[in-house]
């Protein structure tokens, strides 16, 4: 007697979540951009693996590091709040409860959500990046004109300094000459007398 093999089901449908999990990572993979130590790149690089509490831990320390941009802290808070709650949403949306017990059509929505948020992770993390940029660029403009106010100041002083003791030793110089003038003067008409 042939035994009919019996079909497992369940295990039929882990896998097609499984593969769809695989798809995801590969979608998500291929959805990363930035340079390789960019902010963007990294947080982007640990959502598509799965480490959600770093990638969220890597946005904290990336201002902490900023923190002397007093202005860049204000700014970026509700992008900051935007991207963890983007993260946590792409976690929620891979670790869907029994989502191999929903149907094909009902998985593929969610993990194309999933698809959607990372996204516009991916442009929140560029935002910023890009305050982070300009707020560095004012950082550097205003020590640049700090800078410049310096060195006017300094050549103003030089100048004017330069123009008192050439004042001074003009008026001297003007003094004697005159003075020589008026004595030749004298000695000339005291001549004719």
């Amino acid at each position: 007697m042939v035994e009919a093999k019996k079909i497992d089901f369940r295990k039929l449908e882990e896998r097609r979540t499984q593969a769809l999990q695989d798809k995801l990572k590969g979608q998500l993979k291929a959805r990363q951009v930035g340079k390789n130590t960019s902010l963007r790149r990294l947080v982007l690089g640990l959502v598509v693996e799965s480490e959600y509490e770093e990638a969220g831990h890597l946005i904290d320390d990336y201002l902490e590091s900023k923190r002397m941009f007093q202005m860049l802290q204000r700014r970026a808070a509700p992008h900051v709040t935007h991207s963890k709650d983007l993260i946590n949403a792409i976690r929620l949306k891979r670790n869907f409860p029994n989502l191999s017990a929903l149907p094909m059509s009902k998985q593929q929505e969610i993990l194309d959500r999933a698809v959607g948020h990372f996204d516009e992770l991916k442009i929140t993390l560029r935002i910023i990046e890009h305050l982070t940029r300009d707020e560095v660029v004012k950082d550097l403009r205003s020590t640049v004109w700090v800078i410049k106010c310096v060195a006017y100041v300094v050549a103003a002083i030089v100048v004017a300094n330069f123009v008192l003791e050439m004042s001074h030793g003009l008026q001297e110089v003007c003094w004697r000459v005159f003075n020589d003038y008026t004595d030749r003067m004298f000695e000339v008409i005291s001549h004719f007398v």
